[in-house]
């Protein structure tokens, strides 16, 4: 990031504004600091924000009262130790990542920030051990799968995910492991594998039956992973198994009415569009009304 880029900001009547990052420096930084010395959660939030707006000084202080306030919890470890690594002070980071591991030893995040960091001093044969140590404890951690199937050779990765299958609260392996067999071609296995992570994620589901982000994710993955191969039947049948128009984002009922239509099943794209409009979030309405308009007239020409 440029030192110079600008930083927006929401006046009070929630107009964007810019402020010159000096400026924000000086006064905004050091005045919410201050505000919220004592409230852990609201000054977590401003420097994780100040954090990823490059203002590591500033956000090192934070951090540094965070591990106060929370008698060293996860949370604020993972913060430093991302905010030293970011600084590349290798040793420091290392540190801070090695004392999150043993006092939380269930957990598994800090062993994917240790595997950034060997790979940031290009200690590769540390990477996968690392990575494979957090994902035994938390198998759905995203980041850690993506590193994975980047480091790993292809085949020690697929033997090591099919050993994560076996845990029943694992879709992210599935999912992982679905990936690697698409691009073996391996498609009866990867579809099997890609059915496993949608029953798994869909196990998260509370009393109200409603799809939770995880598995939103995971059928967005999936759809577009079969849309961009074209595969529209298999696209078909895994959308009339496991989409829901409850998701709050278009892009899995899209991918299937995409497909539906390019099987020469328009009317029930136009429904699923229609379904996919009752829950999605506003943001996306207009782009759902435009593909279903375009359908709807084709329908009639039809």
């Amino acid at each position: 990031m440029g030192t110079d880029k600008p930083i927006p900001l929401f006046d009070e009547w929630g107009h964007l504004i810019w402020m010159d990052r000096e400026e924000f420096r000086n006064s905004v930084i050091p005045e919410n600091i201050q505000a919220e010395w004592d409230h852990s959660d609201r000054l977590y939030a401003f420097v994780v924000q100040i954090y990823r707006d490059g203002f590591l000084k500033e956000a090192e202080q934070g951090a540094d009262r965070l591990l106060e306030l929370s008698d060293r919890s996860e949370e604020a470890l993972l913060l430093k130790g991302l905010i030293l690594l970011r600084q590349k002070r290798f040793e420091e980071a290392e540190a801070v990542l090695r004392e999150c591991i043993e006092s939380y030893s269930d957990r598994g995040v800090a062993h994917t920030y240790l595997a950034r960091l060997y790979s940031r001093r290009s200690e590769d044969e540390k990477v996968v051990a690392t990575l494979e140590e957090g994902l035994i404890r938390e198998p759905n951690q995203e980041t850690a799968l993506h590193m994975l199937t980047r480091w790993s050779p292809k085949e020690k990765a697929i033997r090591f995910l099919q050993k994560m299958t076996k845990n029943s609260e694992a879709w992210g392996p599935h999912l992982a492991l679905g990936k690697l067999y698409l691009e073996d071609n391996r498609m009866a296995e990867a579809l099997e594998q890609f059915r496993s992570a949608l029953d798994q994620s869909r196990r998260l589901r509370g009393e109200e039956g409603l799809p939770q982000w995880e598995e939103e994710v995971t059928a967005m993955t999936v759809f577009a992973l079969l849309h961009k191969r074209d595969e529209w039947e298999e696209l078909i049948r895994l959308g009339e198994s496991y989409w829901t128009p409850a998701f709050l984002t278009p892009f899995p009922g899209m991918d299937y009415a995409e497909a539906l239509e390019k099987e020469g099943r328009v009317e029930e794209a136009v429904h699923v569009l229609e379904e996919t409009l009752s829950s999605v979030e506003p943001e996306y309405r207009q782009m759902v009304q435009l593909r279903r308009h375009r359908l709807a007239e084709k329908k009639v020409q039809a």
